[in-house]
């Protein structure tokens, strides 16, 4: 261990290496410029330490004995001797979280991150879960996306490699993390205050994936686990969809056809063995010597699945304490995800390329069965059974550039061309009545109550960054120069096609040719067998007894459809400069233009509308760091960013669910959002945390999805009101709580927590939705009625906190490893829809989760197990009315355990 400093200013140095001759082991200095090598056998070694532009020193027979620590500092003088085309080989590993901690310290803006190395400590699986781990981020239970500080799906954007990533979902505006698999992963940004370089769309935070790289030794890993979901193995029957096959890659459609009955998927529900969940993942990598360059590979590729199965409870109830649908029941699912990745990089000279090619592909069968009363409908002893089956398929393409031009300009580049195919190729539901001894009827009341609904949604996205920097004046310290004035371009190009259809099975008989049945002039089924009568045998049948088919658009073969375009321009600049050796500033300005629009043919409007919008936005950042001594800081951030609607809500489009129907506005437009963050951050000693921080945001015209007053209640989305304003605190702390060495044997226990409080305020104004929804003839489209002037923000909690307790152990030379850690999540009470009249808000009510993690590896032999959501409390949501609450939605998701080998060869 020891310390590496400048001859002449006694500074330390950051990132210089030390390299024990003729072994493998190696180190770099930290933010501190201290280092540490661990588990090096006894015995006598040459040390070398060398640092960019400063003399290479050597200190030869250093003496290591057992279970003592020999401390070697280094002094290092600037070198003399010019020298030429320069080529660092040793990079810093930016997977380690002591690493991440360095940079987090110097950088110039507010970023927080997590590693792969932290990862793999805590038994993270995806990138979702990486990403809660992350003060102020939590995911929302039963939905795919992050809030982040009291913000949601809209509020937030995500990057990979610093290029725009797409969503998997029509009906969202960024991916689910869930996807990206761990093994993809080098470590996760985090910024919640924007920068001139960042797209001006979000105000919660930008989270950027950077994706793996290869570095070290050549490797080839083959990895395999199984596991189960606690709430499977007590079910004697597990029954899922007819069509999907185990691997998630199906793709099938029916034939358009409003007389002749071809579908090749059966209604009824097909029992399935629940076999243990399997995993298997293989990755590798290798560096080659090519010419003068050096080019990096690695390739990752893994497929999972998961079983699961919940009891299920939904219910609907208007403003009157009036139960519309009350419903309980069983809920089965089967997922899959495939990841494969490949990354090169080329190392030429004073420049590096990247490529990047990944694909994504996730599926998920579920079917629910939920008995109980449906008012108007099903009043007699209900069957509601919905079974669907989704498959999303990403494409990732990804070419980047690094040049050092000249010790003052460097240039960086990045092209990325994104598809997404998303397919519901046969949602099945079915709403039945008078069930008793496994019969039931055909409820009739309107011709969609039992449908097939098939959708495709096809995504194309090009982008291109670029920026050039140039370094000026003389540095403060052991900079090299004191300021750097970015230039720099980003744009975008986003094309979406959508298109539904429904096939209505409009059931009809004939009380004029037969005698009624017992019960009544009804069709009765067998509800495991309803391939008795929705079979082509009776569809149109001429004595009075069958079904008809029909579309959103009655008896044509239409389908409801609206397409998106989305065109970005942008031009940026950034000067960053150190006022003082204490002081550093950066300014920042994004002129950014954007240009949406979504055209779209549905039920609701068969000629066809369009909701459109063009701006110029002008957006100025302003962060600032002061050093308050060698290892703590104070920062201060101010920004101005935008959000947009997303083109799912601007079409006036039907999105019909079991309990909730959605209709989206085109008359939405973009809100402005103000930011502003102060922080204190201090780093006590290597891989060690503690900050506190205050932000706040002021959001013009907020977007809420909110309850329309009609008969039907719908749903719909709408700029509310004039202003919403959150403010809190964020708490950090990374600490280790004790350390051992005795030889080669190094044992660490560790913790980390933080927490996060808010409070936020919106206004809320009927009158402006109904002024700023109205037609050509004066008619409002949307028609609100809020119970109170001002609510929360939707999806904000006000309290979040997540802590851990590690414990890490390295013996045999670094040979062999064990690490344990203990995870614990709690989000509050927050607001999932805003009501109206006496229809109340409804509210996800408080969660808590813990997962344990334990892994070990003797020497390439890996072996890992995991529990996680132990404590497997009920997902509930409260509909909060004005004279009584009601839970209207509940369920358990289960204990998930999984246990997993590996080997490196």
């Amino acid at each position: 261990m020891g310390t590496v400093v400048d001859a002449k200013t006694k500074e330390t140095l950051i990132g210089a290496t030390i390299f024990l001759e003729g072994t493998s082991l190696g180190t770099i200095t930290d933010f501190d410029g201290n280092y540490r090598l661990e588990q090096v056998p006894a015995g006598k070694y040459t040390v070398r330490c060398s640092f960019i532009s400063y003399e290479t020193k050597t200190l030869e027979d250093v003496t290591v004995v057992e279970d003592q620590i020999v401390d070697l500092p280094f002094v290092l003088g600037e070198s003399t001797v010019q020298i030429e085309d320069v080529k660092v080989v040793a990079k810093a590993n930016r997977e380690s979280e002591t690493m991440l901690l360095m940079y987090q310290k110097e950088a110039a803006i507010m970023k927080e991150s997590i590693g792969a190395q932290q990862l793999s400590a805590q038994g993270v699986s995806d990138a979702a879960a990486a990403a809660t781990k992350i003060t102020g981020v939590s995911k929302q239970e039963g939905s795919k996306s992050l809030n982040i500080r009291g913000l949601g799906d809209r509020y937030n954007a995500t990057t990979l490699n610093g290029l725009p990533f797409p969503s998997n979902n029509a009906e969202t505006k960024n991916i689910d993390l869930g996807l990206f698999s761990s093994d993809v992963i080098g470590f996760i940004g985090v910024e919640k205050v924007a920068t001139s370089a960042l797209y001006g769309d979000f105000a919660g935070a930008n989270i950027d994936i950077v994706s793996k790289k290869f570095t070290g030794d050549p490797f080839f890993e083959l990895a395999l686990k199984s596991g189960i979901n606690s709430s499977v193995p007590g079910v004697d029957h597990f029954y899922l969809q007819d069509g999907p096959g185990f691997s998630g890659f199906d793709n099938f459609q029916p034939t358009p056809s409003l007389d002749a009955y071809d579908f090749g998927n059966s209604w009824n529900p097909v029992e399935k063995t629940a076999i243990p969940n399997l995993g298997i993942g293989l990755s590798g990598g290798k560096s080659f010597e090519v010419a003068d360059s050096r080019l990096n590979a690695f390739f990752t590729a893994s497929f999972d699945n998961e079983y699961s199965y919940s009891d299920l409870m939904q219910r609907r109830i208007n403003g009157s304490d009036d139960v519309r649908k009350d419903l309980q029941g069983e809920q089965y699912a089967y997922e899959t995800q495939t990841t494969a990745m490949l990354n090169l990089n080329l190392e030429h000279k004073q420049s590096d390329y990247y490529f990047n090619t990944m694909l994504l592909n996730s599926s998920n069968q579920d079917l629910k069965n939920l008995r109980g009363f449906v008012k108007d409908l099903a009043e007699d002893s209900a069957l509601i059974r919905r079974s669907e089956f989704e498959r999303t398929t990403i494409w990732v393409n990804q070419l980047l550039g690094e040049h050092e031009l000249n010790p003052q300009v460097t240039m960086n580049w990045g092209l990325s061309y994104n598809k997404v195919h998303n397919i519901t190729p046969d949602r099945r539901h079915l709403s039945l009545n008078g069930l008793r001894d496994g019969r039931a009827y055909f409820t009739d009341d309107n011709e969609s109550d039992n449908f097939r609904y098939f959708h495709d949604f096809n995504e194309n996205e090009y982008a291109l960054n670029w920026s050039t920097a140039y370094r000026f004046g003389e540095g403060i310290g052991t900079d090299d120069f004191r300021g750097k004035l970015t230039l720099g371009y980003s744009g975008k190009y986003k094309e979406r096609q959508f298109e539904a259809t429904q096939f209505n099975h409009d059931i009809y008989r004939n009380r004029n040719i037969f005698n009624p049945p017992p019960g009544g002039y009804h069709v009765y089924v067998d509800v495991m067998d309803v391939d008795a009568f929705l079979n082509a045998a009776n569809l149109q049948r001429p004595d009075g007894y069958g079904f008809y088919l029909k579309t959103f658009f009655g008896n044509t073969i239409r389908p409801s459809t609206y397409e998106g375009t989305q065109l970005i321009n942008a031009g940026f600049a950034s000067l960053e400069y150190q006022l003082s050796p204490k002081l550093l500033g950066v300014l920042g300005l994004r002129v950014e233009n954007v240009n949406q629009q979504v055209d779209f043919v549905t039920a609701l409007d068969t000629d066809g509308g369009t909701g459109n919008f063009n701006e110029l936005e002008v957006l100025p950042s302003l962060s600032l760091r002061y050093a308050l001594n060698e290892k703590s800081n104070l920062r201060l951030a101010a920004s101005n960013t935008y959000v947009l609607p997303q083109f799912t809500e601007m079409a006036l489009f039907l999105f019909e669910g079991i309990t909730e129907t959605t209709v989206g506005n085109p008359h939405l437009y973009p809100s402005k959002v103000y930011n502003g963050d102060l922080k204190w951050e201090w780093f006590p000693n290597s891989g060690e945390l503690v900050s506190v921080a205050a932000f706040g945001k002021y959001i013009t015209d907020p977007m809420n999805r909110v309850v329309m007053a009609s008969a039907s209640n719908d749903f719909t989305y709408a700029n509310t009101g004039d202003y919403a304003y959150l403010y809190g605190a964020e708490l950090e702390v990374k600490k280790d709580l004790w350390t051992q060495t005795t030889g080669t044997d190094y044992q660490k226990l560790f913790a980390s927590a933080n927490l996060t409080l808010m409070e936020t305020s919106q206004e809320l104004d009927g009158a402006k939705v109904r002024e700023e929804t109205k037609d050509q003839n004066g008619n409002s489209l949307i028609n609100i009625n809020f119970n109170q002037d001002k609510d929360v923000l939707q999806g904000a909690a006000p309290l979040m906190a997540n802590a851990s307790l590690g414990y890490k152990r390295t013996w045999g030379e670094g040979k062999n490893a064990l690490s344990s850690s203990l995870v614990y999540g709690y989000v509050s009470d927050r607001l999932y829809l805003i009501g109206f009249s006496s229809f109340g808000n409804q509210v996800d009510k408080r969660v808590h989760t813990l997962d344990y993690v334990l892994k070990a590896s003797f020497n390439k032999l890996g072996v890992n197990f995991s529990a996680k959501n132990m404590l497997n409390g009920a997902i509930d949501r409260v509909q909060e009315n004005a004279s009584a609450d009601h839970l209207i939605r509940s369920y358990k998701q289960g204990v998930k355990f999984s246990v997993g080998l590996s080997y490196k060869f």
